[in-house]
C-alpha cells in the first residue's frame, strides 16, 4: 500500500505543468509545495515503518565475562564466561503491537488525508473569484473598446457637423467610468493573486493563468431566452 500510494503521488507531481492553469493543476503544485501537508506524509510513512518493528522479536542480548583469577569448576578452572539471552513476550504480546502500530499508521494518513482535502478547499476557494473576475475584467475591456468606436464615431459626426458635442462627452464619461472600473478590477485582483499564491507556497507576484475554457463561457447576454 505504501509504494502504490508513493508511486502515485510521484506520477501526479510529475505530470503538473510549472504553470498550471486549471484548477487540478493549482491544487498539485500546492501538494507540492506545502510542507505542512509533506510533514503529515512524513508521519504516516514513520508510522508505517514502525509495524514491522512492533511485532519483531527483541534483538538478542549477548554477554561476556572474563575472569581475571581462573573459577575452579567440577570440569576444571573457567577464565571466561559466554551468554547469549533471548526475551520473548507473553502470548499474544506482538499482535496487539502490531495492530496498535497499524491503527496508528491508519490515524496519520487520514490525518494526512484531511490536511491534504483542507488545502484543496482553500485553494478552491481562492481560484473561484479569480475566475469570475478574470470574466468581468474581460467584458468591461469589451465595453471599453466598443465605448472607443462610439467615441471615434461621435467625434467624426461632430466634426463634420452631423452630431452634438453632447454625445462626444456622454461617451467621453461612460468611457472614463468603464475605465476606472476596469483599474478597480486590476487592483481587487492583485489581492486575490496574493492570496492565492501564498497558498501555493510561491511569490505573491507568481503569474496565474486562469484556464481559458472555464472563462470564455457565454456570457449572460449571449444565453438562450
Amino acid at each position: 500500500m505504501k509504494k502504490y500510494i508513493i508511486l502515485c503521488i510521484i506520477l501526479i507531481l510529475n505530470s503538473a505543468p510549472c504553470y498550471g492553469q486549471s484548477l487540478d493543476d493549482y491544487v498539485v503544485i500546492a501538494a507540492k509545495n506545502n510542507p505542512g501537508l509533506q510533514s503529515r506524509y512524513a508521519e504516516y510513512e514513520a508510522a508505517l515503518e514502525k509495524i514491522p518493528q512492533a511485532i519483531a522479536l527483541p534483538d538478542p542480548v549477548f554477554s561476556f565475562g572474563y575472569f581475571i583469577s581462573p573459577i575452579e569448576t567440577r570440569i576444571g578452572p573457567q577464565k571466561a564466561r559466554f551468554s547469549l539471552t533471548q526475551m520473548f513476550p507473553w502470548f499474544g504480546t506482538l499482535k496487539a503491537q502490531g495492530d496498535a502500530a497499524a491503527l496508528l499508521a491508519e490515524a496519520k494518513f487520514h490525518a494526512f488525508i484531511d490536511a491534504r482535502n483542507t488545502l484543496y478547499f482553500q485553494v478552491a476557494t481562492a481560484y473561484y473569484p479569480l475566475i469570475e473576475l478574470t470574466g468581468l475584467k474581460l467584458i468591461e475591456q469589451e465595453n471599453i473598446d466598443i465605448l472607443k468606436q462610439y467615441q471615434s464615431i461621435a467625434t467624426k459626426k461632430f466634426e463634420q457637423g452631423e452630431g452634438s458635442m453632447v454625445d462626444v462627452l456622454r461617451v467621453d464619461i461612460k468611457l472614463k467610468d468603464a475605465e476606472t472600473s476596469l483599474g478597480i478590477l486590476n487592483e481587487k485582483e492583485k489581492t486575490l493573486k496574493t492570496t492565492f499564491n501564498k497558498l501555493l507556497d510561491r511569490h505573491e507576484d507568481e503569474p496565474v493563468v486562469i484556464d481559458d475554457s472555464v472563462i470564455k463561457g457565454p456570457l449572460p447576454h449571449d444565453l438562450p431566452e
